[in-house]
């Protein structure tokens, strides 16, 4: 080796470090992993909304529903018990002032004519029958299908009116003297309540119409 290749020797290993180094930093970037590629902010992601879309869908529906909870669910509890329970007392006593007049008949539907006949009387010598009487025909499923029929006095004792239209199966029945909202009276009517719950009376029963269309009340039943 001859002192001019001496001299030219460093470069020429210089030149073949770049050049590794070069090659090596290709190699490096040709291999990058997938999941180390940045493809920006994950709020840009497709994944990311995916995701989350659901969740915030869920939670925006129940934010109405957790406000009435938190607001209004205790004092709407609390006032329905109470009332539940003026309710509940109040119709004890009707039933006890029906039993109390002795009051005994027969409600007979006749579906053939759509007619409705009441027979009524009274043990009680000092207490007169209304000329009118209110019957409600609750369903036992559908409340909107309740019916309350005026049933007029046609001679003393007797009383009628007409179905409105046919029904059939199975029915809960209420008796009421004609007083306005008389199954919340007490409650409606604060200041009357003594002189009011003792005027109003109520007649329960049920009756299945698949099976009979009468219904025997008071008395021996």
């Amino acid at each position: 080796m001859g002192p001019a290749d001496q001299y030219f020797l460093p470069k020429a290993v210089d030149n073949d470090r770049m050049a590794a180094f070069a090659l090596y930093d290709e190699f490096l970037m040709s291999n990058t992993p997938l999941n180390d590629k940045d493809d920006g902010p994950w709020y840009k992601q497709f994944w990311a909304w995916f995701i989350l879309t659901p969740l915030i869908v869920v939670v925006l529906v129940w934010i109405p529903f957790l406000t009435i909870v938190v607001k209004n669910a205790d004092d709407t509890v609390i006032d329905n018990y109470y009332k539940e329970g003026r309710m509940i007392n109040q119709r004890a006593d009707q039933d006890r002032r029906a039993q109390a007049l002795g009051l005994a008949g027969e409600l007979f539907l006749d579906l053939d004519v759509g007619d409705i006949l009441l027979t009524l009387s009274t043990t009680a010598a000092d207490y007169e029958l209304p000329a009118e009487i209110k019957l409600h025909l609750d369903h036992p499923v559908e409340a909107d299908n309740d019916l309350s029929i005026s049933l007029y006095e046609t001679i003393p004792g007797r009383y009628q009116a007409e179905l409105e239209h046919r029904i059939q199966n199975r029915w809960y029945i209420r008796l009421l003297p004609p007083i306005d909202n008389a199954e919340e009276v007490g409650s409606s009517h604060p200041a009357r309540k003594e002189t009011l719950v003792g005027e109003v009376w109520r007649v329960t029963g049920d009756i299945d119409l698949s099976k009979g269309s009468r219904m025997i009340f008071g008395g021996d039943e």
